[in-house]
């Protein structure tokens, strides 16, 4: 990123944060196993099996040892909702875990970051990159006032349930790997790191600030790391312009495969999200993108997913998007939703809250 870039100013003619570099690509694509190698090694040194974690994922023990393997996004899912399960939604899980989250974990992705000149290049190329990652939330990098820039995260459509935990585990994990271009940084370029969701137990924020090593606020409006923007300009000590032209032509083909390879679970997902109204049944939805119910229904199955799981998750990420505006009215809400009535609507906003509730 030139100079001229990095000098404009914080906010657009809006006012607006300046966005500089962004994730394009969703993250609902194929991943290697290495991600929930690490979620499975973490589990086990605190006496949790693993086959407890890969129970109905569709994801067999020896996968694991494959480098290679690639599983679709619900099947990390799904291993994530066992860990929450086993360890009853421990606060601060996601930040421990992406702590593990080293750059020899993504292979050429890894290599390109360390290659990259700057800082700023080193987040440009990280965030067109991400597909090559583990990650599940959407990132910006914003200017922002008082000489500071950004990395901002959401979790766009993804499921509530395991919301709290990617994210913590992506901030954590792009963390780690910054910290990692530089073996002996002369300054900590982070000032402070802030999280939407409201604060856990004292104990909990201490783990927080020991991992992070600065002020860690709870409650904000946005989740992010907020940096010096001189951090940017930051040269990488194992730059290599030859080795990072390389890795960028093996990344932007790992990409393109990955983003163009989506499981069958992407579909369904994608497909939902474009109707008018998702009061659809699985036999409708097969038909509608020409498989058998069986077929569908065993496709999913082998995903680790399954299509009332999918609906349900569907169905969250629209209602989060429509509560947003208070101007809908709730029949209209209930509707897109395909509920009855508004009545309907609540009662299975318990049933999300409670995946163990009957009905």
């Amino acid at each position: 990123m030139s100079d001229a870039v990095i000098g404009h100013a914080p906010v657009d003619a809006h006012g607006y944060p300046r966005v500089f570099a962004a994730t394009t690509d969703p993250w609902d694509h194929p991943r290697t196993t290495v991600g929930i190698s690490l979620i499975c090694d973490w589990a086990a040194h605190r006496g949790c099996a693993t086959e407890t974690l890969l129970s109905g994922t569709g994801i067999s023990a020896d996968a694991l040892a494959d480098a290679e393997h690639l599983i679709e996004a619900q099947q990390e899912i799904a291993v994530i909702r066992n860990l929450l399960h086993a360890f009853d939604d421990l606060p601060g899980m996601g930040v421990e875990i992406g702590r593990d989250h080293h750059l020899t974990a993504y292979g050429y992705y890894g290599y390109l970051l360390m290659t990259c000149s700057v800082v700023s290049d080193m987040v440009r190329l990280g965030l067109r990159y991400s597909p090559l990652t583990f990650a599940f939330s959407t990132i910006h990098g914003e200017f922002r006032p008082g000489d500071r820039w950004a990395l901002t995260l959401r979790t766009d459509n993804v499921p509530d349930d395991i919301a709290c935990f990617v994210i913590e585990r992506d901030i954590s994990a792009s963390l780690q790997m910054q910290r990692e271009l530089f073996a002996h940084p002369s300054a900590d370029p982070l000032q402070e790191v802030h999280f939407e969701h409201e604060p856990p137990p004292p104990d909990a924020v201490a783990r927080y600030r020991a991992i992070f090593g600065v002020p860690v606020l709870f409650g904000h409006d946005r989740t992010e790391l907020i940096f010096d923007k001189d951090y940017l300009d930051w040269q990488l000590p194992m730059a290599n312009e030859h080795t990072e032209a390389v890795m960028v032509d093996h990344c932007e083909r790992i990409r393109a495969e990955r983003v163009r390879s989506g499981g069958v679970a992407g579909r369904v997902r994608a497909h939902l999200m474009t109707l008018p109204t998702l009061d659809r049944t699985l036999d409708e939805c097969a038909a509608d993108l020409q498989y058998s119910s069986r077929t569908l229904r065993r496709c999913l199955t082998r995903e680790g997913t399954s299509y009332r799981e999918i609906h349900d998750d569907t169905r969250r990420s629209v209602a989060h998007d429509l509560l947003r505006d208070t101007s809908l009215p709730r029949t209209q809400i209930a509707e897109r939703l395909g509920y009855r009535d508004w009545s309907s609507f609540t009662r299975a906003m318990r049933r999300w809250s409670d995946p163990h509730r009957p009905g």
